[in-house]
């Protein structure tokens, strides 16, 4: 619990101090007005039933008032500028979350048990609707009530000292039924997260436009509806349990409060018909009695809300400390602008217990050579070039540039010597400038942007655009953006590698989404477009390979082929009977 509580008061002091000793000084004035309004009033009603001095009332009716009225108007600037302070904190945190799973290995962002364990986390700054700012204002409500507790508690022992330890004790009972079933709440919170991502999902269903197509075309509504609907009706399954036992806490409380009441109530007004105890007294002692009760409550909710919290914190303790093995290593510097790279007796599978994607490949790709890794589906090219990447690491082997483990490399730097061009390439809602030079985009002039873009074979789509490369792509945000086919998006996905002028460029399917005239433009400016560049180019379509000074053949997970296109096809091989096939394809369907 203290650990959760001390993580976050480090956190917040580091990122608003003034927010801090906003809600300490909050807790101070909250606590005093409350007490002003029990003992104030009884000084009033004794001098209406005493001598009734006028300037005596009018002190006492003015000092309340004032501590009403000065004190509401600072608690209301305070609760505003606490309000927008932890606004600002929360952003804080948002980011630090963002960014935790930004640095993470991307393995990770394939692994259910780490996104579980992400929405898990999350909880510590959303929970409850409060989100952690609960956890500090619970902490500061403990250290204001005792303020207010010692003033009340004086006044209470004077009436009868067994009246004090009455109501503690129903009052540690409504806070142990409490307790009781917020832990069982934050298990249901727990549980619930696999299904609130799954929830997320489901709705991205309806709203990504990008499934649009499909589930007009397939008539998929009530399907999509239906299973939209039966996850909701298993998530709302948990609010009922947590609404029913918070039911059973409210009830009891009630009832306690009613026992409590009629306790008082009943001392004191016989107090006051015996003449023991007077009008003023008995005003104070019942207000004391509803403050008193009111403040114990809150403390013991202040201390189960810490004690919640704590929970909610472990997890995200959890999620901060997964590990990031890409990042850790001796962080070996890469210099020079050509590399060599060896992959050295390679073999990886993606589950420990699973089957090898890869097994003992062995390859060379020296600087400025450009690789073509060709083979049927399923082969392993896909996973060559994560590896390559540094998306994963092997299994088993080593992947070599210039002589040094890539793990050895800074990993930053090392992916700096990289451009990829992917076939399930991703486009942001921002403008072509944007998706192109991306974080260097206030950097560079526009020619320099759209030279490269009219270098990819964007340039005709460009002049169609009113905006030109200031055109925003999708119209998420702007009435006026353009949806990009696939053969355009792969073009301004081409120019973003080209932008990058890594010295090591990964195409992987570049032409997959267009047509056989773009096809043939893009392979013939292919070498002018990595020209001294060490490229690696996958594709399902041979023909680029008599582009490629090398061919690898991957099969089953191995390379069964290396060499030229012609050293391949006078071979006979696996590499010389598929280019055929795809040969006789092509003139097949150029004759019909």
């Amino acid at each position: 619990m203290l650990k959760g509580f001390g993580f976050l008061l480090k956190y917040t002091w580091k990122y608003s101090k003034t927010y801090v000793l906003a809600i300490f000084l909050l807790q101070i004035v909250s606590s005093a007005i409350p007490l002003a309004g029990v003992i104030i009033p009884k000084f009033i009603i004794d001098e209406l039933m005493g001598r009734q001095r006028v300037e005596h009332l009018i002190f006492w009716i003015v000092m309340l008032l004032a501590c009403n009225f000065v004190g509401g108007i600072f608690i209301a600037f305070l609760r505003g500028y606490t309000f927008t302070s932890k606004g600002i904190v929360f952003c804080k945190f948002q980011t630090m979350l963002a960014e935790k799973l930004a640095l993470c290995d991307f393995e990770q962002l394939e692994n259910p048990e780490f996104l579980d364990i992400k929405e898990q986390a999350g909880k510590f700054l959303y929970a409850n609707g409060q989100g952690f700012g609960v956890v500090l204002d619970s902490a500061v409500n403990i250290l204001g009530k005792i303020f207010i507790f010692g003033g009340l508690v004086a006044i209470l022992s004077t009436v009868n000292v067994f009246i004090v330890i009455l109501f503690v004790g129903l009052v540690l009972l409504d806070a142990y039924v409490d307790g009781k079933v917020r832990k069982r709440y934050v298990d249901w919170e727990m549980e619930k997260a696999p299904i609130e991502r799954k929830t997320v999902y489901y709705r991205n269903l309806v709203e990504d436009f990008s499934y649009g197509k499909e589930t007009r075309m397939y008539s998929l509504k009530n399907w999509i509806v239906e299973k939209i609907s039966a996850h909701l009706m298993l998530s709302n399954n948990f609010y009922k349990k947590q609404v029913k036992d918070s039911n059973k806490v409210q009830y009891f409380s009630k009832f306690t409060s009613l026992l409590r009441d009629s306790c008082a109530y009943a001392y004191v007004t016989y107090g006051v018909l015996s003449r023991s105890i007077g009008v003023g007294n008995f005003t104070m002692y019942i207000s004391a009695v509803a403050q008193f009760s009111t403040a114990m409550n809150e403390v013991m909710n202040s201390i189960l809300n810490i004690k919640q919290f704590g929970q909610y914190y472990v997890a995200l303790e959890k999620y901060m400390n997964v590990p990031a093995k890409m990042r850790e290593g001796k962080k070996v510097p890469v210099c020079g602008k050509e590399h060599t790279i060896e992959f050295r007796d390679v073999s990886f599978r993606y589950h420990a217990e699973g089957p090898y994607v890869l097994q003992n490949v062995n390859i060379t790709i020296c600087p400025g050579e450009k690789l073509s890794i060709v083979g049927e589906n399923g082969t392993g090219k896909t996973t060559f070039v994560k590896l390559l990447c540094r998306l994963y690491d092997p299994t088993e082997g080593q992947i070599l540039m210039d002589g040094i483990d890539i793990k050895d490399y800074d990993y930053d730097a090392y992916m700096s010597a990289l451009s990829a061009v992917f076939q399930d390439y991703k486009l942001f809602s921002f403008t072509v400038k944007e998706n192109v030079a991306l974080d260097r985009a206030d950097m560079i002039s526009d020619d320099v942007a759209e030279q490269i873009i009219r270098q990819s074979g964007f340039g005709d789509k460009l002049d169609r655009l009113e905006q030109g490369i200031h055109s925003h792509i999708y119209k998420n945000f702007e009435s006026d953006g353009f949806e990009p086919s696939g053969g355009e998006g792969q073009k301004l996905s081409l120019a973003r590698a080209l932008f990058k002028d890594a010295p090591i460029v990964i195409l992987d399917e570049p032409t997959a989404a267009l047509d056989p005239r773009a096809e043939y433009e893009l392979y013939q400016k292919f070498n002018d477009l990595v020209h001294g560049k060490t490229a690696v180019f996958i594709s399902h379509r041979l023909s680029s390979s008599r582009f490629c000074d090398k061919v690898a053949v991957f099969q089953k997970g191995e390379i069964i082929e290396y060499g030229s296109h012609d050293e391949l096809i006078s071979k006979g091989g696996t590499y010389a009977e598929l280019f055929r096939m795809q040969s006789e394809y092509y003139v097949e369907n150029a004759a019909s």
